[in-house]
This record gives C-alpha cells, sequence and structure tokens, in this order.
C-alpha cells in the first residue's frame, strides 16, 4: 500500500479506528471525519470486552487509566427469586473500558501512525459515479477518496446511498434494534448490593419484558442502571414503574439522578454484505456486534483488523466489491456464522416464558459449581472439579420437564441451522451469488420472527 492511496473513515467507531490505526501504519494517507468534538466522542460508561482482543487486532493494550478488571456479574431470575453468578477468569482476562477513553486512545494510535482526525464534520453525503463511490461531499464540494470506511453506526445514512445491485442492507428492522435507557444515580451511603459481594446485578425479562435490566455500583461510587426493550423504545412510565421495582431490590440505588440517556443497539447478526466498489462498513454500520448482548467493540475491532489485514497483504489498490469481499468470508468463518447462531438463541430466549427462566435460575436445574465447570478453561484456577453426577441430574431434570426441553430445542434446532447457512457465505464474490445467499440468510430473521409472532397470537387466544 502506498502513500497515494486516500482513505476516508467516516465516524470514530472502535471498527473504523482499528481499521484507520492499521491502513495508516502500512502507509495508506488515512483522514478520519468526526461530527463530535475532541474529547467528547464515545459514551461516558464502561462495557466488557476480553482483554486478548488488542493482541488479536494487532495493537497494543492501553494503559489501565482506560480500563478497570471486569466486575462480578449475577443473573437474576424474572421472580427476583433465583440467581446464578457468572463465572469470572483470571484477572485482567476481561476487562471494562470506557468507551470514551478508548476512543480517545485510538484517536492516538491513529495520528501517531500518520492518520489526521478532522473533528466538528458531519458528513452525511457520499458521492456516486457509474454505480461507484468516489468519495464524499464536503461543504458542497467533492473530496476524492480512493476508499470510503463507514463506521457511523447502524442507523448509517451512507448505507442508504448505495447502488441497489451491491444487495447492502439500508436500515436494521425494528426487532434487530434494542432501545436501551442508560442513566447514574448517587448511591445510598450504607447501603449493600442485592448480593453482598456481587456490584453487578442483571435481571433477565425483567417485569416480563422482552429486554433486561441492570443495577450496578461502578468504580466511581455510582449506581450504573439499564433499562432496554426489543422492538421499541421504553415509555417514560415503563421506565419509571421497572426504575421503582430495581431500587426494591437494590438498596444502593437511590432518587438521586446524575444523567441519563437514551441508546438504540444493534443485536442483530452481521449485515449479509458490507461491500460496494469504493466503499465498506465496519463496526456497527456492519452490525458487527454480539447479538446477545448488543456490544459492538470486541466485534467490531477483529472485523475492521481482519479487513485492514486483508488489504494489507493483498496489496489492494483498486477497492471493489470483488477485492474486498474476501475480508467477509474470512470474518463469517470466524466470527459472523457464530453471531448468527447467537441471533437466533437470543430472539427465542427473549420469548421464553419467564417460568422457564425463573426454573433454570433457580438452582434446581444448574448451579453456580455447573455453570463454573462449564464456561472456564481447565487451567483457570477458578473452576471447579468435575463432581460425578454433575450433568447426569442436569439430564434427569430435563426428562421430567418436557415443555422446557420442547422450547430448547426449537431453540438449537433453528440456531443450528442459522449456523449452516450463514457458513455457505459465498466464497467467491458475485452478485447473483450474493443476492441469493443474502435472501436466504435474512430470511432466517424474518421465519423466526414470523413464528415468534405466531407463538405469541396463539398464546393471547389461550
Amino acid at each position: 500500500m502506498n502513500n497515494t492511496t486516500k482513505i476516508a473513515v467516516i465516524g470514530m467507531g472502535q471498527g473504523g479506528m482499528v481499521a484507520a490505526i492499521k491502513l495508516a501504519q502500512a502507509g495508506a494517507k488515512v483522514t478520519v471525519f468526526e461530527r463530535g468534538l475532541e474529547g467528547k466522542v464515545g459514551y461516558d460508561w464502561r462495557d466488557d470486552i476480553t482483554a486478548s482482543v488488542f493482541d488479536d487486532c494487532g495493537l497494543p493494550r492501553p494503559n489501565q487509566d482506560v480500563y478497570i478488571q471486569k466486575a462480578k456479574w449475577l443473573f437474576v431470575s424474572p421472580d427476583e427469586k433465583g440467581a446464578l453468578r457468572v463465572p469470572q477468569f483470571k484477572p485482567f482476562v476481561e476487562i471494562s473500558p470506557h468507551r470514551r477513553r478508548l476512543t480517545a486512545y485510538f484517536a492516538d494510535l491513529a495520528v501517531r501512525a500518520g492518520a489526521t482526525i478532522n473533528y466538528g464534520v458531519n458528513v452525511e453525503k457520499l458521492v456516486v459515479e457509474d454505480d461507484r463511490v468516489i468519495g464524499i461531499e464536503l461543504d458542497g464540494k467533492l473530496e476524492h477518496f480512493d476508499l470510503v470506511i463507514d463506521a457511523t453506526g447502524m442507523y448509517s445514512k451512507l448505507r442508504e446511498q448505495l447502488p441497489e445491485k451491491f444487495c447492502v442492507q439500508k436500515q436494521p428492522t425494528e426487532q434487530d434494534t434494542m432501545y436501551a435507557y442508560r442513566a447514574f444515580f448517587e448511591k445510598n451511603e450504607g447501603a449493600e448490593t442485592f448480593f453482598s459481594d456481587v456490584d453487578n446485578t442483571m435481571v433477565l425479562r425483567h417485569m416480563d419484558s422482552d429486554g433486561i435490566g441492570w443495577c450496578n455500583l461502578n468504580d466511581e461510587g455510582n449506581v450504573d442502571v439499564l433499562l432496554c426493550n426489543i422492538a421499541r423504545p421504553l415509555t417514560d412510565d415503563e421506565i419509571a414503574e421497572r426504575l421503582a421495582d430495581l431500587r426494591a431490590m437494590n438498596p444502593i440505588l437511590s432518587e438521586k439522578k446524575l444523567s441519563d440517556r437514551k441508546v438504540p443497539l444493534s443485536v442483530r447478526a452481521g449485515i449479509a454484505t458490507p461491500v460496494a466498489d469504493g466503499y465498506v462498513a465496519l463496526g456497527d454500520s456492519a452490525f458487527m456486534t454480539i447479538p446477545i448482548m448488543g456490544s459492538g467493540i470486541e466485534a467490531g475491532m477483529h472485523g475492521a483488523a481482519i479487513f485492514a489485514d486483508y488489504v494489507i497483504a493483498m496489496d489492494i489498490q483498486n477497492f471493489t466489491a470483488a477485492n474486498m469481499w474476501p475480508f467477509y468470508v474470512k470474518y463469517f468463518a470466524k466470527f459472523g456464522k457464530g453471531f448468527a447462531l447467537l441471533d437466533i438463541v437470543r430472539r427465542h430466549a427473549l420469548r421464553f416464558k419467564s417460568k422457564y427462566i425463573n426454573w433454570a435460575l433457580s438452582g434446581k436445574f444448574v448451579n453456580d459449581d455447573t455453570l463454573r465447570y462449564l464456561m472456564l478453561q481447565p487451567d483457570d484456577y477458578r473452576r471447579p472439579k468435575y463432581k460425578f453426577g454433575m450433568f447426569s441430574a442436569i439430564l434427569w431434570k430435563l426428562i421430567f420437564n418436557p415443555s422446557f426441553n420442547c422450547a430448547v430445542l426449537s431453540m438449537a434446532f433453528e440456531g443450528l441451522h442459522a449456523l449452516n447457512v450463514a457458513g455457505r457465505i459465498p466464497k467467491k464474490y458475485s452478485l447473483d451469488g450474493i443476492a441469493k445467499w443474502a435472501k436466504k440468510y435474512n430470511k432466517l430473521i424474518d421465519n423466526c420472527e414470523k413464528k415468534a409472532a405466531k407463538r405469541q397470537a396463539r398464546a393471547n387466544k389461550k
């Protein structure tokens, strides 16, 4: 890659910034355009990731002023009577970076690599000629670029402007979106968390919703609250009702609000195709998120690193969709098809009857030791020793809960089907082949939602 290759990165999402760093290091002339102001880009809160993602992406790990050790988590049943502790790995295997500080860290790496960052610039228009993106419009004028990297997020206005023939999805559906309300409150001094030794508490299907509710004591001594719904935003009345419920179970949560914000998050598997001639979507713009939770930091970093490494290794100068497509095949093989499975699992799990989750988290089905044994590595000092009958007891309990079995088997069957379809992503670029595969891939999600609607209709009649 030579220094005459001009690349525009629109938005400072993690995916865009990782690509900017690596491509600038390789010698490309990279310019980042960000509508936010310097020091104010990114959400003012923390999210959890695996620390090794920096190593995987070929980037140095940030200093510890950017992140802290991931806190202990507790999954609580909808009836708030059962709970399971989420297993913890060895210290700093999983970390919680502050999103705004992480963005600033990426910005510093990008500038050191030779990239230019322009803050306070809102780019909303691509320039397309003969079905190829040739640049962006700035102040009414065309600025030429060999490649435009879209890192503007799930509701990208740039994707909407691409030629139809490339089969790039314009916008996510309502069912692909988790509408979150996140707020920070002062802590009630002297009060304890729901479990005295666990700072972070997450209620599944909180108040029988199709989302979650968490109440976490953060490192600054404030209380971090998240409420969410799938497919529709929470009303103010619903927020007040659910805050009251969290307050009743969490003595630490006061009524003194410090800040709040409503945020839509992508919770669907990756977009069917993120490339067009002269254009690629990365990070949230390509729905590179972990569908089970909506976190896009880790998935976006991985996707961007795979893209940049492929472009550099192949010395791509002509950024056509066909030339860039193999990167997405690599991404799907490593992450994308697994996320397709997780997407289907999430859609099923959020519609499980609350009584199933109550039973599963009651300790009668699995307990803390079982979960730790399943999730931790054999050499992890936190992993318990195998006990005779640990899993035979689970199988025995399943035999006597056929309705739960049916729900789990249905979820497993559709999830494995999604894994199979996603795994058959076309290896070679062909507009016809990709269009046919994209139709099947997107149909996975459509069919899942249609079946869920039919089940809900039958339940309502009863």
